[in-house]
């Protein structure tokens, strides 16, 4: 079999490695190991080996837009900039719980965030405690820049919330304003201390607490202070570099992003769905607009869009986007398919050229940074938002 794959994909430096991770299990804390997740994780890994469009597998990961709402102006943000991704909601619990139903026995982690707050969605402590019932790995992150109570503190930690990232862009006001636009460090530190006591007071070990800190030019003196501030409240400092409208603030990489792109395909396309507060599933979690969705799940049979999760899973525009990764050709629809021209479709396919010339995933160079692909989502606008952009401007 692995002969048959180095042909397909051209790559056998890149798919002995893969070979020999093949059954390594992955660690998601919190999560409940079942034969069928278990199962499902490996007939997922086997279809992108295979190449195969058409999946019978399902995602191992989701984000759930609990709410497209925020609070902040951030200048790197579709939402915190003013723009109309689509309309501005919290997701039912009506469609959450039809998601869960269907894919939650697969799941290891849901994700309660993408573009907007989720500690403002108006269902975010029982989608968290159902999903924790199914024994599923919860996270989500946070501004945490708005009134909060000790109850709502103790609710979230009732729930059975297992990560609460809390992005902190400095440990002074005047520098974490600078990104966290009417934002108030006062009030987020509070409410960091609000949820330590809540753990304390319950004797419970989660949330596992992060001090999420973005480093930008304007930050990086701040981040000792950051971490004294963060020991006191009992949480983890997790320092990693911001990415910005433009090019590079920091080409000599002294600070590193949270994960380096690589050669390898889409985990997205494969293994980790994004589902907005609409029922719109995006490709991925850097898209922002409707148009790019890849399908609409509907929360109820009167609605409209897919009746399940796997038939917008499977629909044409997720087979094409997967396609891509062994055959970047098609048609003008094809070209304008949000997949087509993404970084990490370019990446793969320029791996697969060097490796078919003779190269090696060791000789491979050139990749792209986590700021150029934010980048291709931040200059890809549909004809509307443009539109209203030029008006702006």
């Amino acid at each position: 079999m692995l002969a048959r794959l180095r042909t397909r994909f051209l790559v056998e430096p890149y798919w002995v490695t893969v070979a020999r991770l093949f059954f390594r299990v992955p660690s998601y804390p919190g999560a409940r190991y079942t034969a069928r997740r278990m199962a499902n994780l490996y007939r997922a890994r086997l279809e992108v080996f295979r190449g195969r469009t058409r999946l019978r597998s399902r995602p191992m990961e989701l984000s759930v837009e609990a709410t497209n709402i925020c609070n902040l102006e951030c200048p790197a943000c579709f939402t915190g900039v003013g723009e109309n991704g689509r309309a501005r909601s919290h997701m039912s619990l009506e469609l959450y719980r039809k998601l869960l139903g269907e894919v939650g026995p697969y799941l290891f982690e849901i994700e309660f965030h993408n573009w907007g707050e989720p500690l403002l969605a108006k269902h975010l402590v029982p989608m968290i405690a159902e999903a924790h019932a199914a024994g599923i790995r919860t996270t989500l992150s946070t501004n945490f820049s708005f009134p909060f109570t000790a109850e709502r503190a103790e609710a979230l930690v009732r729930a059975g919330l297992d990560v609460l990232g809390v992005s902190i862009d400095g440990a002074r006001q005047e520098t974490y304003e600078q990104y966290r636009r009417g934002g108030k460090l006062e009030t987020v530190l509070a409410n960091c201390r609000l949820v330590r006591d809540a753990k304390r007071r319950l004797g419970s070990a989660t949330p596992q607490l992060v001090w999420e800190y973005h480093v930008f030019a304007h930050n990086t003196e701040d981040i000792a202070l950051a971490g004294t501030l963060a020991r006191d409240l009992e949480m983890e400092l997790a320092v990693v570099k911001g990415w910005v409208a433009g090019p590079e603030w920091d080409p000599e990489r002294r600070f590193g992003y949270f994960a380096d792109p690589a050669p390898i395909p889409c985990k997205f396309l494969w293994h980790h769905a994004v589902v907005n507060n609409d029922g719109g599933t995006a490709p991925c979690c850097g898209t922002y607009y409707r148009e790019d969705d890849m399908g609409q799940l509907a929360a109820s049979p009167a609605d409209p869009g897919s009746a399940t999760f796997q038939e917008v899973w499977n629909s044409e525009r997720f087979q094409a986007a997967r396609r891509f990764f062994t055959d970047r050709t098609g048609s003008d629809e094809d070209r304008a398919h949000v997949c087509f021209e993404c970084p990490t479709t370019k990446l793969w396919e320029r791996y697969r050229e060097h490796v078919a010339a003779g190269g090696t995933y060791a000789t491979f160079g050139g990749a792209h940074t986590a700021n150029d692909t934010f980048n291709y989502f931040w200059n890809r606008r549909p004809a509307r938002a443009a539109g209203v952009r030029r008006a702006r401007g």
